[in-house]
């Protein structure tokens, strides 16, 4: 009950800013001077709610600035409310496309975030819109759902809107005194919280209900009495309709001066804040005024502007009632010319009056044949349609089947690349991990000497040492793999890389008796990631030494080419074969199969793959030329960011 005090106390407020254009200006001074992005986010959504009714087009604006804050600041729950804002705008506005799309886009984002309230808003939305469609069974549905919320969550708010929307649409399919008691339910509850808006709208319902019953005095009680309330509170939408209501109700009285007057204000009102179903209904009501006053022109005026108006708001059967409307005109016009005729020449002969009759059987077979010819046309144009229709919603499917194939790819090899590292992590990773278990049972046993234990010590550290390197490649696989994952490119030397690299995979080197000769200037430049760099670089001297023979050496050197610098490795171990080499360069793998060391070391096959990947995000390369027994030759190549010549430094 608070919640809903304070809520009208600002709709109130606004109501009071709308009355003048310098107040309106300063709600937007107050707007433009929010502290942070999420106080505006609030305020454009309560102030679009409370304008609505009032000023549907200002209100569209900052529903509309809403929704685009929303989606920035990903805030969920003030999203959906932009959204229900926005459906009932579209409604008001008469635009049934747009409202039904955000009306629904409310009611399923509400449901996902569990936002009671807005679902039941957004129900009330899709049950005005079958209203709207004349679909009546389904709006009560939408409506008694809504309410079911407002009971559920205690809104007096949509208890209210809900309880008037069902009783408008009972009246509407004729159970009268069913509409008459949610009707009174909605006024009694509104008498609590005192919501204007609900109280023009309650006694509006009534009149309907009174009006179709016949009670023609209590129905304009009623709608006088809502009139009074959505006047004082700047209601325009509201007036609208109460004021071809009144129009029609004022006819049906016999009073068409009365009935004249209020239409007219409606018309009016419902022109210039554009409510569009306000607007046909006005049409409608004025055509049938000036039918009932003989003013067969005026009345033809209004009926052709209701006519195009449905026409636009309904799309549907709207070139013929345009030539029924015009072939019952016709036919007016030429029974009024007859019977003139008749005035003037009774003396004529029967030849004359029945010439006259055949002109008009001829005019309305012709009007006949008119009707028919724009009925088949339109039957035409929705087959076309329909036809293109279908062939859109056939290229549509056949987009998400491919995409749905492209998944189903992409999950396979998903599959086989997780079976692969389990297949890595239950073998390649176990039996290192199992030497040195057994190695510290024996330790821990006294099982072992000193000596002994040294003897082995360097297996078990190159063991290790492959361990780790199998597991931080497999880390940096998958985070490579992850969202969110970003190359950071900057100045780096290539020294400062290289370095680090050879220091940590000393120890591997020396147990095989392999030196390594670095020729690299100190001070060049590549523009790369150099966390990044250092993994590709490590792999790659890993991979050298790996393949390496005992007592052999390894060359890591660079070479400037323009803007482009390349770091090669070369090694002289035992090389590969053509078809390792071709898999390795030319096809599209993920996972490559590793091969064994000269000193049966093992790896993941990762290697290689991260250095390709690597150097892709870094727009570089990677090269690398083999020969089967003589070593292998790899050269990454890098944007560089000098042009001065690459001086060889000699370091072991």
């Amino acid at each position: 009950m608070l919640r809903l005090f304070l809520m009208l106390s600002v709709f109130g407020i606004t109501a009071m800013l709308h009355t003048k254009a310098s107040e309106l200006d300063s709600l937007k001074k107050v707007l433009q001077g929010l502290p942070s992005e999420q106080k505006r986010l609030e305020f454009l959504n309560q102030a679009a709610f409370n304008l609505r009714e009032k000023n549907p087009k200002q209100s569209l604006e900052w529903s509309l600035q809403a929704e685009q804050l929303a989606v920035h600041l990903e805030d969920s729950v003030q999203l959906v409310a932009s959204k229900g804002n926005l459906g009932w705008v579209y409604y008001r506005l008469g635009i049934w496309d747009k409202s039904f799309k955000y009306s629904k886009d409310a009611y399923l984002i509400g449901t996902k975030i569990g936002d009671r309230k807005e679902i039941g808003m957004a129900l009330n939305n899709l049950g005005s819109l079958y209203y709207q469609r004349r679909n009546y069974s389904e709006a009560i549905q939408k409506f008694k759902e809504a309410l079911e919320v407002g009971y559920e969550i205690k809104d007096d708010y949509l208890i209210i809107r809900s309880m008037n929307n069902i009783a408008l649409n009972l009246s509407k399919v004729g159970e009268l005194d069913s509409a008459y008691w949610y009707a009174k339910q909605a006024l009694k509850q509104n008498e609590e919280v005192g919501a204007a808006y609900f109280s023009s709208f309650t006694h509006r319902v009534i009149g309907d209900i009174l009006l179709a019953k016949g009670e023609l005095s209590n129905a304009i009680n009623s709608f006088e009495r809502a009139l009074d309330v959505s006047t004082s509170h700047n209601l325009a939408s509201f007036e609208a309709s109460v004021f071809h209501r009144l129009g029609k109700a004022y006819l049906q009285f016999g009073d068409k001066a009365k009935s004249r007057e209020y239409l007219e204000k409606g018309l009016k009102i419902a022109s210039e804040g554009g409510f569009k179903d306000e607007l046909l209904h006005t049409y409608q009501e004025l055509a049938n005024l000036y039918h009932a006053l003989g003013n067969v022109e005026k009345a033809y005026e209004y009926h052709r502007d209701f006519i195009e108006l449905n026409r636009i708001q309904d799309e549907a059967n709207d070139k013929e009632r345009i030539a029924v409307l015009q072939a019952m005109f016709e036919v007016e016009k030429s029974d009024a010319e007859i019977n003139y005729l008749k005035m003037e020449n009774n003396l004529k002969e029967l030849e004359i009056q029945n010439f006259k009759r055949l002109v008009v059987i001829i005019a309305i077979s012709v009007v006949l044949a008119l009707f028919l010819l724009i009925r088949l046309l339109v039957l035409n144009k929705r087959l076309k349609q329909a036809h293109r229709d279908l062939e859109r919603k056939k290229n549509v499917s056949e987009i998400q089947r491919k995409e749905l194939e492209e998944k189903s790819m992409e999950l396979a090899e998903s599959n086989r690349m997780k079976n692969r590292i389990f297949s890595i992590l239950g073998h390649d990773l176990k039996m290192p991990v199992a030497q040195l278990k057994g190695v510290l049972e024996l330790l821990h046993n006294q099982e072992l000497s000193k000596e002994e234990f040294e003897g082995i010590s360097h297996i078990l550290k190159r063991n290790v040492d492959g361990l780790f390197e199998t597991i931080d490649n497999i880390l940096i696989w998958s985070r490579s793999q992850m969202e969110g994952f970003r190359v950071q490119p900057s100045r780096v030397r290539m020294i400062r890389v290289v370095r680090p690299c050879l220091e940590l995979l000393q120890y591997q080197a020396s147990s095989k008796d392999i030196i390594v000769y670095l020729y690299v200037d100190p001070d060049v430049e590549v523009f790369a990631d150099p966390d990044l760099l250092q993994i590709i670089v490590r792999n790659l001297i890993s991979n050298a030494i790996k393949f390496s023979n005992k007592g052999s050496r390894i060359d890591v050197m660079t070479k400037g080419e323009r803007d482009i610098l390349k770091l090669i490795v070369q090694d002289f171990g035992t090389g590969m074969s053509e078809v390792k080499l071709d898999t390795i360069l030319n096809q599209q793998v993920l996972l490559l199969e590793s091969s064994v060391g000269t000193e049966k070391e093992k790896g993941t096959g990762l290697g290689l793959s991260l250095c390709k990947e690597f150097l892709s995000k870094m727009q570089g390369s990677l090269e690398i030329e083999s020969k089967k027994g003589e070593g292998t030759k790899v050269t990454v190549v890098l944007p560089r960011l000098t042009n001065q010549p690459v001086l060889p430094v000699t370091a072991q």
